[in-house]
């Protein structure tokens, strides 16, 4: 399972274990070697006590005399420790009740060993005097030795488990902690109604975790700024649509029940002018759904805003005409950065808002090239114009001048102010043709590296 927790807990419980076993290894080893040397220390230093005990003067003359008894409450200890005291032709001078008749080490040499005798394993320590007179060898036996060994060892592992597991309910108990955030953070999500994209509150929670917070809360941000526009968008699609679809069954009303043939195709033209009018807008609202997802960047490519100028000239010269108006270009080469169906659709709609606004007659100017600050794109006309106070005003969406007679959707120029944006340019407004009108003049970024 892929889970912080689960991880987490699995490394402490290996790293535990581990630890344990480790830790179980050395206090056997430590306490096995403690135990022998301890004993092995009081078997010698009671075996060279005793040797430096024994009266040097005498000693030929053994063996001394019959043993001493202890007293009976005290004959029912067992007896795990034995003394023998040989002399130098080793005959046997004194031993202790559990000790055999025979040596522990038939060779006499000093020092420690551990020896089979009368069935029993013994741990034996020999040492002689300078003079070989007499040797003393006392024992122990092994299976008391391994007993106490095992008693130490045993509670030496119960409290080095006890502190390990002690450490790892501590342990357990942090990561808990540590990680209860990221599970209030999960309640709060699920308790949430739908599209409550509210930010997450980042003042309680850890450091390291604060990061990931705040990149989630940036995304929320983001989200809820575009389920806005998304439903702004519809608000106002809806609101502007509803105009246009009635004005069209309106006209289709007319044609229908029209008296006159002369009336029919008066409804007829009425109603193809709305279709028009219908469809543009419904191309704009595309175009502004498809920008508002875009919203962030655009793919470019290194254009020639002449050629870019050349094609959509081209294409509504038909349509200027018929509106009686005369379109000119004007046309330098001039590079630039941008995206050629965008750029295409921002030339599209400052002709389209040109040639409905130009007066009768009229005439609009097309013209791109670079100056001082860059290559730029405008289009002027010598229409009524737009009062100076409206420039920047007129680029929102959907809005439009007082009094033009509801002309236009108040889509045309927002687009062109967003894909303005997503080039990184600007807009520029001014006068336009012979002193009046309206230009509108779009400047971009340099090229660094203009092509051939």
């Amino acid at each position: 399972m892929n889970s912080i927790r689960a991880r987490v807990r699995c490394v402490f419980s290996l790293a535990l274990a581990f630890c344990w076993i480790c830790g179980g290894g050395v206090v056997a080893i430590y306490t096995a070697s403690n135990e022998h040397s301890l004993w092995d220390g009081k078997l010698q230093s009671f075996g060279t006590r005793l040797l430096l005990s024994l009266p040097a003067e005498e000693i030929n003359e053994g063996p001394f005399g019959p043993n001493l008894e202890l007293p009976p409450e005290m004959q029912r200890d067992p007896e795990n420790f034995a003394i023998q005291v040989w002399s130098h032709d080793r005959r046997l001078m004194i031993r202790s009740p559990a000790a055999p008749a025979k040596p522990f080490q038939p060779s006499f040499r000093n020092g420690f060993a551990s020896v089979e005798a009368s069935g029993k394993t013994w741990r034996v320590y020999t040492i002689s005097d300078r003079d070989g007179l007499v040797s003393v060898q006392v024992a122990n036996l092994q299976n008391v030795i391994d007993r106490e060994m095992y008693g130490e060892t045993l509670t030496a592992l119960a409290a080095m488990t006890a502190v390990l597991v002690l450490v790892a309910l501590l342990l357990l108990h942090a990561l808990d902690r540590s990680l209860r955030p990221l599970s209030v953070i999960e309640r709060a999500l699920l308790r949430r109604k739908d599209f409550d994209l509210t930010p997450l509150p980042v003042a309680a929670l850890p450091v390291e975790l604060r990061p990931l917070v705040t990149s989630f809360n940036h995304l929320l941000v983001q989200l809820d700024k575009a389920v806005a526009n998304e439903r702004r968008f519809l608000g106002d699609a809806a609101h502007e649509l509803r105009t246009p679809l009635s004005v069209l069954q309106a006209h289709v009303d007319v044609a229908l029940h029209a008296r006159s043939d002369a009336e029919r195709a008066e409804a007829l033209q009425m109603l193809q002018q709305g279709v028009r009018r219908s469809a543009r807008m419904a191309e704009q609202l595309l175009d502004v759904a498809r920008l508002d997802a875009m919203s962030c960047s655009i793919s470019t490519e290194a254009l020639d805003l002449a050629v870019v100028v050349e094609h959509v000239v081209h294409e509504y010269t038909y349509h200027a005409q018929r509106l009686g108006c005369t379109l000119v270009s004007v046309k330098t080469p001039a590079w630039v950065e941008g995206n050629l169906d965008e750029l295409g659709t921002l030339l599209r709609n400052l002709l389209d808002n040109a040639v409905r606004f130009a007066r009768d007659g009229g005439r609009v100017e097309v013209a791109c090239g670079v100056g001082p600050d860059g290559p730029w794109l405008s289009v002027a006309d010598d229409g009524p114009g737009v009062p100076e106070a409206e420039h920047g005003a007129i680029f929102q969406r959907f809005y439009r001048l007082p009094g033009n007679q509801g002309r236009g959707s108040g889509i045309g120029l927002s687009l062109v102010a967003a894909i303005v944006r997503l080039h990184d340019a600007r807009i520029e407004t001014g006068s336009g043709l012979a002193g009046r009108g309206f230009a509108v003049r779009v400047a971009f970024r340099t090229r660094t590296d203009s092509p051939a």
